[in-house]
């Protein structure tokens, strides 16, 4: 029997992969934090965190790759961030397409009558 492996370390080594576990992380952990937190203050945390620990992991401690990987993590969030906004734009038009499809058409009455006084 073949071993699948959804996701394994070279994967989460680029960026692409970075991405996606961001993705993954944070949509399992913004319904726990504070509701004043934004929730793009959430995803550059995570990607903080996931570009770290991949830097760690790979190239090791040094302040040139905690730099690097500081760097790299806006780029990842605001790949997260954007993925996110267009999965959920995308959800709200089809819901609201699905509503209008259900809902009961109203008819436009023209009974009214010019002539009476």
């Amino acid at each position: 029997m073949t071993e699948i492996d959804w996701v394994t370390a070279d994967f989460l080594a680029t960026f692409y992969g970075a991405v996606f576990i961001t993705n993954i992380i944070t949509h399992f952990i913004k319904d726990y934090m504070p509701e004043g937190l934004d929730k793009k203050i959430i995803t550059l945390f995570v990607a903080i965190f996931v570009t770290l620990a991949n830097r760690l992991i790979y190239a090791g401690i040094s302040i040139s790759n905690v730099y690097i990987s500081i760097i790299n993590s806006f780029l990842v969030a605001a790949a997260a961030i954007g993925n996110y906004d267009i999965i959920i734009s995308k959800m709200k038009k089809r819901e609201l397409l699905d509503q209008n499809k259900l809902a009961p058409k109203k008819e436009v009455s023209s009974n009214i009558n010019l002539n009476e006084k």
